[in-house]
């Protein structure tokens, strides 16, 4: 009896698990112009966008947008806090790439300048 429900959970995890990975989050790698130390993003932010930008130790990222930035986490997965009052700004320890988690609804644009 016990086997059954082994089996059956196992099926229902492997379901859940299945359809969380066929609904991936819509990604963006974030790229600069030659010359430039901005790049930016406009369109569709329903729900949530991942962005992805390479960015090197001791650089300040700074995003500006109406939309909301729920997170930046370095190449070691490790979360990064917002430093800024009027846009948001992060200061990176590793260099790699970064992803930042945006929340919107309807289309958004979305200015990220690294110093």
């Amino acid at each position: 009896m016990k086997s059954k429900w082994f089996i059956k959970g196992s099926v229902l995890a492997l379901a859940v698990s299945l359809s969380v990975a066929a609904q991936a989050l819509p990604t963006t790698q974030v790229t600069f112009a030659k010359g430039s130390y901005c790049g930016s993003y406009t369109g569709s932010l329903q729900n949530t966008r991942l962005f992805k930008i390479f960015l090197g130790a001791n650089q300040e990222l700074v995003i500006n947008t109406d939309a909301d930035v729920r997170s930046v986490r370095d190449s070691k997965g490790k979360i990064l806090p917002d430093q800024g009052e009027y846009d948001y700004r992060y200061v990176t320890h590793n260099k790699g790439e970064h992803t930042i988690r945006v929340v919107g609804s309807g289309f958004h644009t979305v200015e990220f300048c690294v110093y």
